[in-house]
């Protein structure tokens, strides 16, 4: 309920703003501080020409928010006989700690270009109460990133939602892989060769080149692929 209601708050036309010509940046952020209640000036657009008009729309632009983490505006056009869709990036203020209930959830540990792919230590986890949060995200363990690539360039302490990465291919078909299992004393490795594609998370069929046997595994982030207890390989033990 909350979600659509934020839904149909949220995508209004920019009648109060067509007293002055906007930039696309410009207008993307003022959204987002009104969204938020935040004073003007205080969200940034991101990777984006500032130079760029918002132009006009005879049926008045539609504004909102495409994904759950509001780190993403969108405008629309549907007067047009093609209707357009346009995307802004934005960043908030960082957030000052308050008495209250406090809620956990995952930022950047450093600035982050897009299109990196996380590790555990590009992320963090803060306490923040959530009254004086200015956007929603609803990530608060950072290991559902872990792995992925990011959408957006980040900056340190900027929260990240699942809509800001996506998966990425880091196991190519017919390539020589090396894959583990693990056991009470330690790790055995292997290399096998990948039969599919894989992205981290997902689970890919390989084969043993020497015996012909095919096994199931789970694509790690950093490229080996984790056997299941009860498939045994062989050949090294860590």
């Amino acid at each position: 309920m909350q979600k659509l209601l934020i839904s149909l708050l949220v995508a209004l036309p920019l009648c109060g703003w067509a007293a002055e010509p906007l930039s696309l940046a410009e207008a993307a952020e003022r959204f987002a501080e009104r969204s938020a209640s935040l004073p003007e000036g205080s969200v940034q657009a991101q990777s984006i020409d500032r130079q760029i008009p918002l132009g006009n729309c005879a049926s008045g632009w539609m504004w909102s928010f495409p994904y759950e983490a509001r780190t993403t505006v969108q405008v629309s056009c549907t007067a047009s006989p093609t209707p357009t869709r346009r995307f802004v990036a934005v960043r908030y203020p960082s957030l000052p700690t308050s008495a209250g209930p406090q809620k956990t959830f995952v930022v950047a540990a450093r600035d982050l270009t897009v299109g990196s792919v996380l590790s555990a230590d590009d992320l963090m986890v803060v306490n923040v109460s959530a009254k004086e949060r200015a956007f929603s995200s609803t990530l608060s363990d950072p290991a559902a990133l872990v792995g992925l690539a990011l959408t957006r360039s980040v900056r340190q302490g900027e929260s990240l939602g699942r809509a800001d990465a996506r998966s990425v291919q880091v196991i190519k078909r017919n390539t020589a892989v090396s894959a583990w299992s693990a056991f009470p004393g330690g790790r055995v490795f292997a290399k096998l060769t990948a039969l599919q594609n894989g992205k981290a998370g997902e689970w890919i069929e390989l084969e043993n080149p020497q015996s012909g046997r095919r096994l199931k595994g789970l694509v790690q982030a950093d490229g080996t692929v984790r056997i299941g207890a009860t498939q045994v390989m062989s050949t090294r033990v860590d």
